[in-house]
This record gives C-alpha cells, structure tokens and sequence, in this order.
C-alpha cells in the first residue's frame, strides 16, 4: 500500500512539473451534479480543487453544479458557502435565490454555480439590455457583444471545460464557453483526484486552439 502510495505521488509530482513547462489555463470550468455532493468530504474537494488551480497558476475556476432537486438548492448553496467563506479566496457563490460574495487575497479566483444555467444567465442579460434601451440609457445601434458580456454574472471565458463522470454538457456558459476546449473524464467526482486535473491540463496543453476556425 505505501509503495502504490509513493508511486502515485512520484507520478503526481512528474505530471505537474511537466505541465509547468508549458502554459496553464487562464481559466477553467467545472461540472458536476447535486448528487455528487452528497457528504462533508464531496464538498471539501470543492475547496480543494480551488487549492489545486491556484498552486498550478490558474487564475479562476467556475463551478456548476447542476441541481435534480430543487428544494435542495438553498441547503446546498447554504453548504458551499460554509466552505468558502474563511478560505480566502475571493468569488461569488450563485443559485436562483441570490448571489453571495465570499473574499479574500489568495490566488485563484472562485465563482460556483448552483443551478444557475447559461440560458437563464443569457435571458437576464438581454432583458437588462432591453431595459436600458427602453430607459434611453443605451442606443439600439450601440448594442455589441461587450453590451453582453458586461451584463453576464460569470465573467470567466473558460480555456478548459471539464465534465467529470459523464460526456455530456450542460448549458452553463453558453455565451462564454464557446471556444473553449473540452475535456470529459469517466472520473465521477468522488473519486475526482488532483492527478485528473493535472491530466485535463496536459491534455489542454496538447492541444491546437483553433477558436471555432
């Protein structure tokens, strides 16, 4: 046991100074489900994950959790944010009922999503859009993406989007996601290790971006 123990971290270490000579996302996302989640452990790995992207240079995560029960949601924001709020990382935790900033100065901004989709995310721009139009505060011929993106809750162009568990996509950061690259992982999140994110990144890295080219 302690020699697959000191392999893997033997390994870990190998992975992680290679993908150091190279660059690193700017910024990743994340998806997993409410089901996932489901004990003190499964949660703390959320913070962990944070702790990860910051000591590899990653600047900012975004987090979706994607809810099948909706009456859980104000408990599990309510758990998240137990988390977050004394780590010290700055961000924002966003459900349907609200948005809770959480600070600090470590590096590695967080912004976690609990149920909150692209497609509602969008709807509220654009409304927001048409409201100013409607107030005279903004000029229908005036209206660009930046009109867009400055309306947008989650600021966070993703460069890597990680599915962990499933190959599948949700609908978080339609606007924003559009050229990023993807990366899914037959690894749910319980079993969600930081070699597997260090794996996700190599792959980045190997990479040509072509950005919808």
């Amino acid at each position: 046991m302690l020699v697959r123990q000191l392999a893997y971290k033997i390994y870990e270490m190998s992975l992680a100074r290679g993908i150091r000579q190279s660059p690193v996302p700017r910024c990743i996302a994340l998806v997993i489900s409410d089901g996932d989640l489901i004990d003190k452990p499964s949660l703390n790995k959320l913070l962990q994950l944070i702790e990860w992207c910051g000591e590899l240079g990653i600047h900012e995560a975004s987090i979706y959790v994607s809810v099948t029960d909706p009456g859980a949601v104000s408990k599990l924001a309510e758990c998240i944010h137990d988390v977050f709020k004394d780590a010290g990382f700055p961000g924002k935790i966003v459900s349907p009922g609200g948005i809770a900033q959480i600070g600090g100065d470590r590096p590695c901004t967080v912004s976690v999503s609990i149920g909150y989709g692209g497609k509602h995310e969008l709807t509220n721009a654009l409304r927001a859009v048409m409201e100013d139009v409607q107030e005279g505060r903004v000029a229908p011929d005036s209206i660009d993406e930046q009109a867009i993106d400055s309306r947008l809750i989650f600021k966070c162009e993703p460069d890597l989007f990680i599915r962990t568990g499933e190959a599948r996509l949700t609908d978080f950061l339609i606007w924003q996601a559009v050229y990023s690259e993807l990366y899914f992982t037959d690894v749910n999140w319980e079993d969600f290790r930081k070699i597997d994110l260090l794996r996700a990144i190599r792959d980045y890295q190997y990479r040509q971006r072509r950005y919808g080219t």
